[in-house]
């Protein structure tokens, strides 16, 4: 979002050691909504809260502390969110159309707006983007340098009214649906089984043993818009159900340091 005080603009505006593009409005107005809505129930999304905390709690159980300050993010930007309603200021979203999650956020948001008049508009990053004398390949907004994001402004557009409702409608279809993860095939979001990217995991297996770090880093440079911890918590079933020998478990805050193996068929 943009905005803020004069005084938080004449902050913004000092002059400072960047690299970057400078855009108008002060740092506080930047918030990040980070609800991995590509993962698990949504179907209480606009009633029901908790699930989603729940659902933080599990995907950073190995990670102490992480699942709570990243839930208080979530809510203060959700807030301000609200407050926009009302204020009707102006809201500037980052995606990247490769990421479902980034995806299922726009839609959630346009669902939130769906009855106020709060302008919005979003960039959508390039999945290749040229520069330097070389092509820079963004999977997700995260892979995003700080000072980049004042140049990819040119890449922004107003959302109008006609694809607010549209974009709200897919989010309710998306809820009904309520799948237990949610891809981009075909440039579409759509609701898949449990284990739609366990195919990846397992083309990346070696005969021998394999860390998991290693595994999961494979995966994620051949498949856009799948989290490290989606496929950590999809190893972790593998090793459940049998189809994956645990040599070694990770350690302390390295989850990913052990080590498994293919349990070879009978």
């Amino acid at each position: 979002m943009i905005g803020g005080t004069e005084n938080e603009q004449y902050e913004a505006m000092k002059p400072c050691n960047w690299s970057g593009m400078a855009m108008e409005g002060s740092s506080r107005d930047v918030v990040a909504l980070t609800l991995a809505l590509d993962i698990g129930d949504i179907s209480d999304m606009d009633t029901d809260m908790d699930k989603r905390k729940k659902l933080f709690e599990s995907l950073f159980v190995d990670f102490p502390g992480v699942s709570d300050e990243m839930w208080k993010i979530n809510q203060h930007t959700l807030m301000r969110l609200q407050e926009a309603k009302t204020s009707l200021e102006p809201i500037r979203m980052w995606i990247s159309t490769s990421d479902p999650a980034e995806m299922c956020s726009l839609y959630f948001v346009c669902h939130l707006m769906s009855d106020s008049q709060t302008p919005l508009s979003v960039v959508c990053v390039p999945q290749l983007l040229e520069k330097d004398n070389r092509i820079i390949c963004y999977r997700s907004t995260g892979e995003v340098h700080a000072e980049e994001f004042g140049a990819l402004t040119e890449y922004e557009e107003p959302i109008s009214e006609l694809q607010r409702r549209v974009y709200a409608g897919i989010w309710c279809d998306l809820m009904s649906e309520n799948a237990p993860l949610r891809a981009i095939v075909n440039g579409c979001v759509i609701g898949v089984p449990v284990d739609f990217y366990d195919f990846s995991l397992r083309s990346n297996l070696s005969d021998g043993e394999i860390k998991v770090a290693q595994l999961i880093g494979k995966t994620l440079s051949q498949i856009p818009g799948v989290g490290d911890r989606w496929l950590f918590l999809r190893i972790r079933a593998m090793i459940e159900s049998g189809e994956l020998i645990e040599i070694s478990m990770g350690t302390g805050d390295h989850p990913y340091s052990g080590v498994v193996k293919r349990r070879n068929k009978m």
